[in-house]
């Protein structure tokens, strides 16, 4: 019989790196992968796991031919690190992982589960002890110990524990975060949206349709709705490619707002006309030419509107008094026709 003991070698690694492993959406052969890379790096205590061969996988039931295939995966999405010969190490810093979570996941759910099970350990310390003290079987009738456990169970079961650790009575609870939300709103001052912008460079205008307009959203924000809208309006994949992440980020290099970007992927899909039933859409870089075109038309326009705000001041004001509605159309019409917009 099989008796595992800590003292023959354990693997000592964090518990958030185990909960990650298990939200994360990974294939069946890149578990098989992490695992292994665990067993021979923290398993051994070491940060580091040296697989000289790429057949040496094959020992998890991951195929040569797949090995590298899901190795290079694992490693541009930051999982693992790998120097491209034998040594192979667990990105720790989990926020960097860009692999999805599972669908069904729920922290709360999860929290838990962790919560019944450090409460119930009483409980099952208490069943084991007196199990252990008799070694007649259920089936001979043992009225001692039948009722010696039912004794012990009674007594551990109205007996309610503390808060563990990772319970959801010992967090904050939502009320006190509503609050602070509220009062974060009601102190913004309304006229510093219209300021020139001074904020951080990796921020990114949200949109120019809002009266907030000038409101930034944070690199990851604008990747991720970016990314959304692109899937959507595509139909089919669940992450981007990389190819796709270069076109995002040259976006935010630009500067170009969250809405522009959205409204360029819309039309891109909205007038795309298919040559055969296989032609589509299969990158970002295509609707880029199509976002670039609508940033700059509406920049364009944008200076349109500040040189007449401008000019109009300069004018006398019996100039002004005398102006009719239709006097400010026709020179609307014609800034704009100077333009080219």
């Amino acid at each position: 019989m099989a008796s595992p003991q800590l003292g023959n070698g354990y693997i000592g690694i964090a518990n958030e790196i185990w909960d990650e492993i298990i939200s994360r959406k990974f294939t069946e052969r890149q578990q098989k992968i992490l695992k292994l890379v665990l067993r021979l790096s923290y398993g051994c205590q070491k940060k580091e796991a040296v697989i000289p061969l790429l057949k040496h996988f094959e020992l998890c039931g991951v195929r040569i031919q797949d090995a590298k295939k899901e190795i290079v995966y694992l490693q541009q999405c930051k999982v693992i690190m790998w120097d491209g010969n034998q040594v192979y190490s667990l990105n720790k810093n989990y926020d960097e992982w860009r692999v999805n979570l599972v669908k069904e996941w729920d922290k709360d759910k999860f929290s838990e589960l962790i919560s019944i099970n450090l409460s119930v350990k009483k409980v099952t310390k208490s069943v084991t002890q007196k199990s252990d003290k008799h070694s007649e079987s259920y089936e001979k009738c043992n009225s001692g110990v039948t009722k010696s456990v039912n004794e012990e169970l009674r007594k551990v079961e109205v007996e309610e524990g503390s808060n563990p650790c990772e319970s959801k009575a010992d967090g904050a609870s939502k009320d006190m975060f509503k609050d602070s939300i509220k009062v974060g709103c009601c102190l913004t001052d309304p006229d510093s949206i219209f300021e020139p912008y001074t904020g951080n460079p990796d921020s990114v205008p949200k949109t120019e349709a809002d009266t907030d307009s000038d409101r930034e959203v944070s690199q990851t924000e604008y990747r991720n709705q970016v990314a959304a809208r692109y899937l959507q309006r595509r139909g089919k994949g669940l992450e981007i490619t990389l190819n796709d992440e270069d076109a995002v980020k040259q976006f935010i290099a630009e500067r170009i707002p969250l809405q522009t970007v959205i409204d360029g992927i819309d039309q891109s899909f909205d007038n795309f006309k298919p040559k055969n039933k296989w032609d589509q859409i299969r990158n970002l870089s295509y609707c880029a030419t199509v976002v670039y075109s609508l940033h700059a038309k509406r920049e364009k326009s944008n200076t349109a509107e500040m040189q007449i705000a401008t000019t109009i001041p300069d004018a006398s004001i019996e100039t002004i008094s005398n102006v009719t509605a239709d006097d400010l159309k026709e020179l609307l019409a014609n800034l704009r026709s100077k333009q080219g917009v």
